[in-house]
């Protein structure tokens, strides 16, 4: 194989390179796919590694499917046959850990992973057992607790609080140490333990570390911009002195902080490992110079970055198309305008799909709502990614559930989402009668069930509930006896298991006009068909796993579709046609960011955009509109990413001609440059902006005062009232213009301390 000649000279440096630590710079559309899959495939040509000894991590498994099929076509056309390679994702690479080395944890192989939905449930059930109902606020807190504690590697005994730093925060603790135990007595972990627990195991037991150190030469990490903490200890301790690491990633597509990850771990990469080779690579195969202009233009104003150009040499394409409007429904009108353009010139170079190519990205997922009437209106198909998944309707998962406990019959979260589905008459009363003689007896609700016969002169449980309960776990013990070794026979079988469980007869019972639930159905035993005939040697379990382990990502599939999504689930992919909506300042970027992280949180929404701007392949529109916010509680103005990417926003001829209130939003100054929060981006003290309209005579920024409440002396404890978020106390003064609040309905806000919408409340009770 010719690599050299297959490779750009960046690219090829990247492949060839012998050094043991490699960090590659891979600006968006570069071919960082291209340059793994060709590494892999170099290191077992001309450095005859055998390639079981080639761990490769992505972040999601719709990546790791594309990389392994590129490597397995390549390293075939080397060795004649597909190689046993082992790429995967982080959450991926640890079930499968876990599953070999789970009597170092005292699990079954036979294990539940739980997702989101799942966690809450025993969150719920925990905080009930301490006499919380489910809509108590704490419970809320509880599960973001854990899910913060979690994602630094804290476990209930890793935590001692001394002074609560916020309400109720023993008592979360207290909700947290009983979800740990709970999960533990179900054989069940959720995402964080998948990592938590094989960073565990490695780190306690050194002759597990040593052989699980030996097993890889050659680590390679994708997307390594965005690994935090826990994932890079893992990594470290899967190494010993002689493992070569190879890390892919770009500073400037870091937008996952808020998940923890950590950017430092890829800036300071030379830092940490010695005689580190970095290779930038910055050949754009994807976009428009157009478009890299503009996108280069924007992320050049980050300060915490490793400094590339992007270039193309796919020419200058069409113009970036901008637009301001008077409303969100006319930004919308607008941009389903555009393409139903779009498609009518598609029609005849692409038959029927003419939508797959397009893509509504935005900030975030409440602003979807005008796109999709306008979308309604003009007909034009589309489809929502990050919302509602496959994997996550309702009658999918009450299969699943099924299913899980056919596997697995410890879990109580499992049981009780089908105790009554379909219904067999048990009532919360019944199920909580169910959880507590389970409990007493030391058995899961399952298992109690099943041997009831033993308990039945001293239940309490009523014997309509246990008769029902009885004919569905016969059905299911059957159903176990027939799931045999040979998987091909599962899909059949759980049809049939289905059937008399008489769920088909449910959900024709519940339809709904919108939904084909029984379609649904079908397709999860098409799905597992699929796996079993790609996956001739996997177990039911591991397709129980594969599933619990998919991303909103993953549920992307082209279709005749225009595709809406948030620019988070957008990263990684790339589209012809792409519409960035919403870019108005305070939504985007986003003003409880840049509040909450000052500096950092601004760079990360530019490189947010940075990212929506890059995704596009031929043709980019921005749109921004003037409507009434009530994010920012003013009307709407252009994002400064405009003026920073060097685009002209055209004025529109409602908002600013003749609306009074332009330029009265309240304002803070923040930095030395004098640029006012909360103000319109174009304007600034003491440094005035080019102007991004098309004429500056028809900008004109209102003198108006500025209406506020007249309180500067705010004090931690005192109570106020706002007049959207309801009563709340001062539990932090930032300074004399801003101040942390804690409203019993909405939780911790920060807040302008003089906005006119927030008002002191008096000893007594009232107004001051």
């Amino acid at each position: 194989m010719d690599y050299e000649s297959l490779l750009n000279d960046r690219q090829f440096a990247a492949v060839k390179t012998n050094s043991q630590f490699v960090r590659i710079i891979a600006g968006a559309g570069s071919g960082k796919t291209r340059v793994l899959t060709y590494r892999i495939s170099y290191l077992i040509s001309h450095y005859h590694v055998d390639p079981s000894r080639i761990l490769a991590i992505t972040f999601t498994n719709k990546a790791a499917q594309e990389m392994g099929d590129r490597a397995s076509k390549l390293v075939y056309e080397l060795l004649g046959e597909y190689p046993p390679l082992h790429i995967s994702t982080f959450h991926s690479f640890c079930s499968r850990f876990l599953r070999i080395e789970h009597e170092a944890f005292g699990y079954p192989t036979s294990f539940t992973i739980y997702d989101e939905d799942d966690q809450k449930r025993v969150v719920r059930n925990a905080a009930a057992e301490f006499g919380h109902k489910k809509g108590d606020e704490v419970v809320k807190k509880a599960f973001e607790y854990i899910r913060k504690k979690k994602a630094k590697g804290l476990y209930p005994y890793d935590i001692t609080i001394k002074f609560e730093t916020f309400k109720d925060e023993k008592e979360c603790l207290k909700i947290y140490t009983r979800y740990e135990e709970m999960k533990t007595s179900f054989c069940a972990l959720d995402f964080d333990d998948l990592l938590l627990k094989t960073i565990w195991i490695l780190d306690t037991q050194p002759d597990i570390q040593e052989k699980w150190s030996h097993r890889f030469d050659h680590i390679l990490v994708d997307e390594f911009q965005d690994t935090n903490d826990v994932q890079y200890a893992l990594i470290k301790l899967l190494m010993n002195k002689n493992t070569s690491l190879y890390v892919v990633g770009d500073p400037d597509q870091t937008i996952y902080t808020w998940r923890n990850a950590n950017m430092k771990i890829i800036m300071d990469f030379e830092k940490n490992f010695p005689n580190v080779e970095t290779v930038i690579l910055n050949e754009n195969y994807r976009s428009t110079k157009t478009i890299l202009n503009a996108a280069n233009l924007l992320i050049a104003k980050n300060r915490n970055r490793v400094p590339k150009d992007l270039f193309s040499n796919l020419g200058d394409g069409k113009a970036i198309e901008v637009n301001n409007l008077p409303s969100a429904e006319e930004e919308a009108s607008w941009v389903a305008g555009k393409i139903a353009d779009i498609a009518r010139k598609q029609k005849g170079d692409d038959g029927e799909k003419v939508y797959e190519n397009i893509a509504i990205l935005y900030r975030s997922s409440y602003m979807t709502r005008a796109f999709e009437s306008a979308l309604k209106d003009r007909r034009i198909p589309y489809r929502i990614f990050g919302g509602v998944r496959f994997y996550e309707r309702m009658e999918v998962k009450d299969l699943l559930a099924y299913f899980n406990l056919l596997v697995n019959p410890l879990d109580d979260v499992a049981f009780e989402r089908i105790v009554n589905v379909p219904r067999r008459g048990i009532g919360d009363t019944s199920l909580d009668r169910i959880r507590q003689e389970a409990k007493e007896h030391g058995l899961s609700e399952y298992n109690y069930i099943k041997e009831i016969h033993l308990h039945q002169d001293e239940t309490s449980i009523p014997k309509k509930a246990i008769l029902a309960l009885n004919s569905m776990i016969d059905i299911m013990e059957e159903t176990k006896d027939q799931l045999t070794e040979n998987l091909e026979v599962y899909s059949s079988v759980l049809q049939k298991f289905v059937t008399k469980l008489d769920y088909f007869s449910y959900l024709k019972e519940n339809e709904e006009p919108d939904e084909d639930r029984i379609g649904n159905v079908n397709a999860l035993f098409d799905d597992i068909d699929h796996f079993i005939k790609k996956n001739p040697e996997a177990s039911f379990a591991d397709y129980l796993t594969n599933v619990s382990l998919l991303s909103a990502q993953d549920d992307i599939n082209g279709g005749n579709y225009v595709s809406l999504m948030t620019i988070h689930v957008a990263k990684g992919l790339e589209f012809d046609h792409v519409f960035v909506i919403c870019m108005n300042d305070g939504q985007f970027p986003s003003e409880r960011a840049r509040m909450d992280e000052g500096r950092d949180g601004e760079e990360e929404e530019r490189r947010l955009a940075y990212v929506a701007f890059t995704r596009a392949k031929k043709e980019l529109y921005a749109s921004c509109n003037n409507g009434y916010s009530y994010q920012t509680d003013s009307h709407a103005v252009p994002s400064q990413f405009f003026r920073e990417a060097g685009l002209v926003v055209p004025r529109n001829t409602g908002y600013f001609s003749d609306n009074p209130s332009w330029g009265s939003r309240p304002r803070k100054p923040v930095g030395a440059k004098g640029h006012y929060k909360g103000e319109s981006a174009w304007f600034f003290k003491d440094e005035p902006a080019s102007d991004p309209f098309e004429s500056e005579k028809q900008v004109k920024k209102v003198e108006e005062p500025v209406v506020t409440n007249g309180i500067t002396d705010w004090h931690v404890g005192d109570k106020c009232h706002h007049e959207k978020f309801g009563d709340g106390v001062v539990t932090v003064v930032i300074d004399e213009t801003m101040i942390k609040v804690e409203f019993a309905e909405v939780g911790t806000k920060t807040l302008l301390s003089n906005h006119r919408m927030l008002t002191r409340i008096n000893s007594k009770g009232g107004v001051a």
